[in-house]
């Protein structure tokens, strides 16, 4: 009974110590990072595959069109990693930002209005993420109809379809990160500084 007590007296001092450090903002945040790692690990996995096969299956029929398919995917992986490291970055600076003694002791009202401007940056971040990976399964499922055609020079203009849909949508993604960028431009800035 001693030791269950103690330990219940240990845990709730632990749970005290962990909540004055952590605002419930930062605890939100904390968990969007999570999410988006969930998310970026195995969709970072299934890019790297992809694109490795279109380059496989590019030298072995000396294709232009399976090469450009490749290319894509790595231009998507490479906008994803970027994405996800912009956030995480972004998701530490605010975590510190609402850990500030300061900030907790604001009015409700002030700290749900700022909260939704914060956390709509990071959500519009993870938002190109999105995109992208919309655009691939688009991709996917073009692809995957492609590869039912018995004639190869069928399935390769079916490829090659897909591709210019995929590219275009990459170039829209692309459009909307410029605007992204922009608005959070002042917290990367910060970032960049306290390097």
């Amino acid at each position: 009974m001693k030791k269950t007590s103690i330990f219940i007296l240990f845990s709730l001092l632990t749970l005290c110590l962990y909540a004055e450090k952590n605002s419930v903002e930062s605890i939100r945040l904390h968990n969007d990072g999570y999410r988006l790692y969930k998310t970026y690990l195995p969709t970072d996995n299934i890019y790297k595959n992809t694109a490795r096969d279109m380059g496989v299956l590019a030298s072995k029929n000396k294709s232009k069109t399976y090469r450009k398919s490749a290319q894509l995917i790595s231009l998507v992986r490479s906008k994803s990693k970027k994405y996800y490291n912009t956030n995480k970055k972004l998701i530490e600076y605010l975590k510190k930002k609402w850990n500030k003694p300061h900030y907790s002791s604001m009015d409700e009202d002030w700290k749900d209005k700022t909260f939704k401007k914060d956390h709509k940056k990071v959500k519009d971040i993870f938002s190109l993420s999105q995109g992208l990976q919309l655009a691939f399964n688009d991709w996917t499922k073009a692809r995957n109809e492609a590869a039912k055609k018995s004639l190869p020079a069928e399935v390769e203009k079916l490829f090659k379809k897909a591709n210019e849909v995929f590219e275009k949508t990459i170039s829209a993604v692309v459009e909307e990160e410029t605007i992204v960028y922009k608005s959070i431009s002042k917290e990367l800035r910060i970032i960049e500084m306290s390097k």
